[in-house]
């Protein structure tokens, strides 16, 4: 799912740099390998799907909702 949800090598880069932001401050690094590894996918493939989703332009019409001031510009 991982492979099939990325567009590029881009996307895998930037999802797995956006993951461990979040992840580098999340509290459960105690967590065996496995579990951290399948949170972190899960993540960077929702991540990659989000990407999908704004390029594809599903988000158009919710942008401008969510931020008025880009309408001005």
């Amino acid at each position: 799912m991982h492979a099939g949800t990325a567009h590029g090598p881009g996307d895998v880069r930037r999802a797995y740099e956006a993951m461990a932001n979040v992840w580098s401050a999340y509290g459960y690094q105690d967590a065996p390998i496995e579990v951290l590894r399948m949170l972190v996918n899960a993540t960077e493939i929702g991540y990659m799907a989000a990407l999908n989703d704004i390029r594809g332009g599903d988000l158009d019409g919710d942008i401008l909702q969510w931020r008025p001031d880009l309408a001005e510009q």
